[in-house]
């Protein structure tokens, strides 16, 4: 069974992320992992909501969670997820 990397990139939209991640997660196929990137600055509320928010998969051993030391822009949280993934397919889902 071919595994799936699902890539989501994220700034500023904590609060959107469970929508993407939960959508992934509920689908039928389930040999997937989840790559979120975090691409806000450290220091900033934004990546401390997101930490917050990612809590609730820590034990969830399908969800990947990465943050960037920097903000770098969408497609390099895009490439991040893409070094990380290990599936035989990926896909992009925008928060």
């Amino acid at each position: 069974m071919h595994k799936v990397s699902v890539i989501i990139p994220t700034y500023k939209r904590a609060e959107r992320l469970d929508k993407a991640i939960d959508s992934v997660l509920n689908q039928t196929y389930d040999n997937i992992e989840v790559i979120v990137v975090d691409d806000n600055d450290p220091d900033t509320e934004y990546r401390k909501e997101t930490e917050k928010f990612m809590q609730r998969y820590k034990d969830n051993s399908k969800v990947i969670y990465i943050k960037h030391e920097k903000n770098k822009n969408g497609a390099a949280a895009r490439n991040t997820g893409i070094k990380a993934a290990n599936g035989d397919f990926i896909g992009f889902l925008d928060d």
